[in-house]
């Protein structure tokens, strides 16, 4: 670095010494302080491009700034011949650390000697001479005119101010005044209120780190604020300035405070995290501080990662960035504690507290002592003299509801080589983590221990390989292991669970009667993962056979957890890709459940494993889906499939008659000829309501059919379902060619998004379709204004002469674009057509960027070989469409010709490749 400053101050001195001398007009003293400035920038991102640190560049771009401010002052100076009251230039935020991001703003102090409404109007001149002449330049710059006691009083108002002025630095100017400030500074804002200091940059650290879901492991984190950010690390040298005097790191791992194991992790962290910051702000020729995902695969690939996709570069890159912002988070966590107990012990013996008498809580066990809700080691041998303790500790944890010391979690760190392959295989503490996992509604908070200090990783080595994984899928929000914990909480949390519609969840939670098997399933259902196989769901049942070997756990209790893991996606992708009202696909899943107890067990699974991918992830729409299989099988299985069908004759009859009550005399008829009329499909697990909704619906149709004798009568009723965050639409007509693609041209002409479509056509030739739809923002479609639209826009659409979908789409051009916020790393779309997954129909799965109008595209593909589409199941996520279409011949039966199926495969596959095209 001494050698750069030496080389930029030889330049700076050829280059700059014109303006300096004052030999320039402003018009040429503007164009040399930018040509020098882009040839010394140029040289700094070239140092960065060859693999310098991120620290490096960072300081090499201060001290270039450093350097021009210099010469301007230099000038300005010059030109009054030094007449001038003395000032000091002042750098302050991260511009004062010393550490600036190519993009990061500028801010600077002008430190007056006199109050700033005082100010003599020399020094006014030569401030704004200054201010102009970095504007001009292009330079983004925060700047204060203040006195050495305005400074004071502004930092004692607004903590943001004090940390600023914390990281003071004096740029050029009238050095004395710069160390009277100091001292000033460190009298009245660094020695008092300290206690009050401490407790605002703790709130800040909860607010922050609430802010950001309290993990690091967010698919697109922020370098700057979020958790183990940039921010945290400022944060704890702010509090060691304060605390300790000295913000210097070296000196807390000199007196002790910090390993020097933590010192190096914690000074290659921020390291990288500049070196992060500064890719992201080259790329974006401004200051940005998110990592979206397009932005990691950019980052990873500049960062020169070997691997050959940009798929698995951006996985090595991101999981070394959650490995430094980990570190980060945990050491400067562990030292805000540290800090946070020296204050209590403070408070403790203080004057006050030996007038009150008030006595610590302290309890000695087990080689451990639990004081003020944490446990310590009685000394430093406790796991020499016995290391199944390390286990213990953490059930003491758990019974006890303590947290780890920064003590002890040192301990457990300096025998990490203890946990090795007897420790492991130990009956002692295998009975113990079965003690711990068993405790239900106390394990997450338990395990995040364990993992917090590197022990749950250790001890199962199959979630270990999970570490700060990334999960590169549509859905998933975090990490690996995270997503993981995070399912656990889920489980934890039904214990307290108050809310009405959780109580079913709660229920089975409580009745479950093998806990340790459920908490040991969600543990490893994901471990496939790391496992780099086709399908994860393979290698997690492989590792899980490993880990009930390595534990000795057989039976049924082997054989439940193995189900589990094996099935764990089942469950969500039948209820959103299949016709879950039809029996045959209800009997297919029953035979897969086997009896209620694996039902009920995968059902609770599925529960926290949607709930812990990501906050969005489970929604009213897919929760009724997942509701609705879960009842039709559990009513299979209690009566099997011949009481099973009867059980729907049954119910069947019994919603007819509860409509007939409901509707008036002269309806009677017409409900009957509805039940005869509609396959009986259409009424499994069907409210007395809806079905009122249809018989209304139907009614009105061929009233306007009739009496206006419209060849293109339709009727549409609405229900809205604000609960689930949809609307169902009720619509009527007549069975006619390109129906269903007219309605969906029409449902995209008012981005009205389509969630899932149930396809009826009675015998009479009226055909019944009901569709699940909601806004673009997942909400119902309420709005009078679009409900019109809608009618106005369908009633055009089937009157046309001609059938001209663009002119309805073209409206609104955004339809057809493809997101781009996937960034660089693509989606893997597809199309994949199958007569294996149906007994009676061909299946068309698509995956692809989700669009208004896709589905409409889909169905006009489909028509183009007069196909019909009996069913249709909608699913959307994270901007993918998921969508499984049933299709069959005109006769109704499945589509065998193979050249015919290779076509439409491939039609469909240029549609889902280049979603941008319209149809």
């Amino acid at each position: 670095m001494s050698a750069h400053l030496n080389r930029l101050e030889d330049h700076a001195r050829e280059a700059l010494e014109p303006a300096i001398r004052g030999q320039l007009s402003p018009s040429e003293r503007i164009a040399l302080y930018k040509r020098f400035l882009k040839i010394e920038e140029h040289r700094i991102k070239l140092r960065h491009r060859a693999g310098a640190g991120g620290l490096e560049v960072a300081r090499a771009r201060a001290a270039l700034i450093d350097t021009v401010l210099s010469s301007i002052l230099a000038s300005a100076l010059n030109a009054r011949n030094g007449n001038v009251p003395p000032i000091a230039l002042v750098a302050t935020g991260g511009y004062g650390r010393g550490t600036l991001n190519p993009s990061s703003d500028i801010d600077i102090l002008f430190l007056l000697p006199r109050a700033s409404t005082k100010l003599p109007k020399a020094l006014q001149e030569l401030v704004q001479e200054i201010l102009y002449l970095l504007w001009d330049v292009g330079f983004k710059v925060g700047h204060a005119c203040r006195s050495i006691n305005e400074c004071i009083q502004e930092a004692k108002a607004d903590q943001e101010n004090k940390t600023a002025l914390m990281d003071a630095r004096l740029v050029d100017g009238d050095r004395p005044l710069f160390e009277k400030f100091q001292e000033g500074f460190d009298r009245d804002c660094i020695q008092k209120n300290q206690d009050a200091f401490f407790d605002l940059r703790r709130q800040d650290l909860r607010n922050r780190h609430q802010k950001y879901s309290r993990t690091v492991f967010l698919q697109e984190p922020n370098v700057k604020e979020g958790c183990g950010s940039l921010r945290d690390y400022q944060n704890i040298l702010w509090v060691a300035r304060v605390k300790r005097g000295d913000s210097d790191l070296k000196k807390l791992a000199a007196d002790r405070i910090i390993t020097a194991n933590t010192l190096r992790e914690l000074e290659a962290a921020y390291d990288f995290l500049h070196r992060v910051r500064n890719e992201l702000h080259y790329h974006t020729k401004r200051a940005t501080d998110m990592l979206t995902l397009q932005l990691q695969g950019v980052v990873a690939t500049s960062f020169q990662y070997p691997q050959r996709s940009i798929l698995r570069r951006t996985e090595a890159f991101m999981r070394d960035y959650y490995r430094h912002t980990r570190h980060i988070y945990q050491h400067t966590g562990s030292l805000m504690e540290t800090f946070q107990i020296e204050q209590e012990d403070l408070a403790e013996n203080g004057f006050r507290s030996f007038l009150t008498f008030r006595k610590k809580d302290r309890e000695k066990f087990d080689g451990f002592i639990a004081r003020d809700g944490r446990i310590y080691p009685a000394n430093n041998d406790i796991f020499k003299e016995d290391i199944h303790r390390m286990m213990r500790l953490f059930q003491h944890c758990q019974v006890r509801n303590l947290r780890l010391s920064p003590q002890i979690r040192r301990l457990v760190a300096a025998h990490w080589s203890d946990i090795d392959r007897p420790f492991c295989y130990s009956k002692t503490n295998r009975q113990v983590f079965q003690g711990i996992l068993e405790r239900k509604g106390e394990v997450a908070h338990t395990l995040r221990l364990m993992h917090r200090i590197g022990f749950l990783g250790r001890y199962i080595p199959e979630f270990g390989a999970l570490d700060c994984l990334v999960q590169h899928e549509f859905f998933h929000r975090y990490t690996a292991d995270e997503h993981t914990l995070r399912c656990i909480e889920q489980l934890d949390q039904l214990l307290d669970e108050t809310r009405p519609q959780r109580q079913i969840y709660r229920r089975l939670f409580l009745d479950i009667v093998d806990p340790y098997a459920l908490y040991l399933a969600v543990i490893l259902h994901d471990t496939g993962r790391a496992e780099n196989v086709r399908e994860h769901i393979d290698g997690s049942a492989i590792l899980a056979a490993r880990l009930c070997n390595r534990m000795q756990i057989q039976g049924a209790r082997r054989t439940r957890i193995m189900f589990l893991v094996d099935n764990h996606l089942i469950f969500y992708r039948t209820a959103t890709s299949k016709n879950i009202y039809d029996p045959e696909v209800i009997a297919e899943f029953a035979g897969i459940m086997k009896n209620n107890d694996n039902l009920d067990a995968l059902f609770l699974f599925t529960f926290a494993d949607s709930n812990g991918t990501s906050p969005d992830s489970w929604n009213g729409w897919k929760e009724s889906l997942i509701l609705q299989l879960y009842k039709s099988t559990k009513t299979f299985l209690e009566n099997g499939r011949e009481k099973y069908s009867k059980k729907l004759d049954t119910d069947r009859r019994a919603l007819r008659d509860e409509v007939l009550k409901l509707m008036r005399e002269d309806y009677q008829q017409e409900v009957k000829q509805h039940f005869e009329r509609m396959p009986t499909a259409a009424f499994n697990f069907r409210q007395a309501p809806e079905v009122v909704t249809q018989v209304r619906t139907v009614r009105h149709f061929i009233r306007q059919e009739k009496e206006k004798t419209n060849p293109y009568a339709f009727c549409i009723k609405w229900i809205d379902h604000p609960e689930r965050g949809y609307s169902e639409i009720v619509l009527a007509a007549r069975d006619k060619p390109l129906h269903l693609e007219k309605t969906c041209c029409a449902l995209a002409s008012e981005e009205i998004n389509i969630l899932s479509a149930d396809l009826f056509t009675r015998t009479d030739g009226i055909v019944l379709n009901i569709f699940r739809v909601c806004t673009t923002n997942f909400e119902p479609v309420s709005d009078a204004k679009i409900r019109k639209r809608l009618d106005t826009t369908f009633k055009s659409i089937l009157s046309a002469d001609e059938y001209e979908p663009e002119k309805f789409l073209r409206r609104r051009n955004n339809f057809l674009k493809a997101r781009t916020d996937q960034g660089i790393i693509p989606v893997p779309v597809r199309a994949l057509i199958s007569n294996e997954l149906h007994p009676s129909c061909t299946t068309v799965e698509i995956q692809a960027l989700d669009r208004i109008g896709l589905l409409h595209d889909l169905f006009h593909a489909i028509n183009q070989y007069d196909f019909n589409t009996t069913h249709a199941r909608i699913c959307t996520e994270k901007g993918v469409a998921m969508d499984t279409l049933y299709i069959t011949t005109e006769d109704g039966k499945k589509i065998v010709d193979p050249v015919v199926i290779e076509k439409l495969t491939a039609d469909l596959n240029e549609l889902v490749v280049r979603p941008e095209t319209p149809a």
